[in-house]
């Protein structure tokens, strides 16, 4: 069992509210649960909200109940339904949310507390994206650990799959006045929602990336609404980009020709943007500005996908 990190080296531990939105996830609520709740963080506010499961879900979270502020299990319209009447109930400075099928890192919130104590001005945080298999494996951690999330791009919803590819939810913590300003989510999207809210988002405030991993994607292909649903997720996000400018000329012409273009593009464009590190010089998690690539991942990580695709 791993032994949770200390509090922030901060005077004060901001709170900080998850809410886990499931229903018929008893095979794999259980690690996610016990990976908030393990790591002990002094101001925590954990918030479950079950839309009436059929199976095991809800006794697997009862067994949770005195770690978490509400367990509420009742009939509710999707997911995000579900994510929004837990965000309504929430108190806490800093807010997240955490699907039933993915994880924390041990150090995520004594990280994302420092962070936020020692930074007012960082609204938004996105950790290095990372994903696990159905075993809890960590199996890929993306190699550019601190891309540029520039504001317009994000704005404009150019993190898209035909551009500079999605943002991975996990990873994501704000500010509870972030939340407030932007106004929630956006319940007219049933399966894109979160991908408006990052476009709402970034009308308010800076995606600051975080050069650590803070989440783990579970990848059950064929299974999760991520890809079962995968060409419905799209055809949402194309309605909301209808209303946004256009991807620059060269992804559209370019990117839509081959993932590998499009991860050519993402490596050959760099902008200045705001990066959170460990500094071993001073001890401490130091935020600059510095030059990066939009892409996520290295070329030589891409290499290595095509090469086991092939095997």
């Amino acid at each position: 069992m791993t032994t949770p990190l200390p509090p922030p080296a901060v005077d004060r531990a901001p709170s900080i509210s998850i809410v886990t939105s499931c229903f018929n996830a008893e095979a794999t609520i259980e690690a996610t649960l016990q990976s908030v709740l393990g790591q002990q963080y002094p101001a925590l506010e954990y918030i479950v909200v079950d839309g009436a499961s059929r199976d095991g879900t809800l006794a697997v979270a009862k067994r949770h109940r005195a770690g978490l502020a509400f367990l509420v299990s009742e009939s509710d319209d999707g997911q995000y339904h579900g994510i929004q009447k837990g965000m309504a109930m929430a108190s806490g400075e800093i807010m997240a949310w955490l699907n039933a099928d993915d994880v924390y890192c041990p150090w995520t919130l004594s990280v994302v507390g420092e962070v936020f104590a020692a930074y007012p001005q960082v609204e938004w945080l996105i950790g290095t994206p990372g994903h696990m298999n159905r075993r809890g494996q960590c199996t890929r951690i993306a190699g550019e650990s601190a891309p540029a999330y520039p504001a317009a791009y994000v704005r404009n919803g150019w993190f898209r799959a035909q551009g500079a590819g999605y943002l991975q939810q996990e990873s994501m913590f704000w500010r509870r006045s972030l939340w407030d300003r932007a106004g929630g989510l956006d319940l007219n999207w049933r399966l894109a929602a979160d991908f408006e809210l990052w476009c709402r988002f970034a009308q308010h405030a800076q995606l600051h990336a975080l050069a650590s991993p803070l989440a783990l994607f579970q990848r059950r292909p064929g299974e999760q609404r991520s890809s079962a649903g995968l060409a419905d997720y799209e055809r949402e996000v194309e309605q909301i980009c209808s209303a946004l400018p256009a991807l620059p000329w060269t992804w559209r012409t370019l990117g839509g020709r081959s993932e590998h273009l499009r991860h050519l593009l993402r490596l050959l464009t760099w902008r200045r943007s705001p990066v959170i590190a460990w500094s071993m010089h001073d001890e401490r998690w130091q935020l600059v500005q510095a030059l990066r690539p939009l892409a996520k991942t290295s070329w030589g990580e891409l290499a290595l996908e095509l090469a086991l695709r092939r095997s």
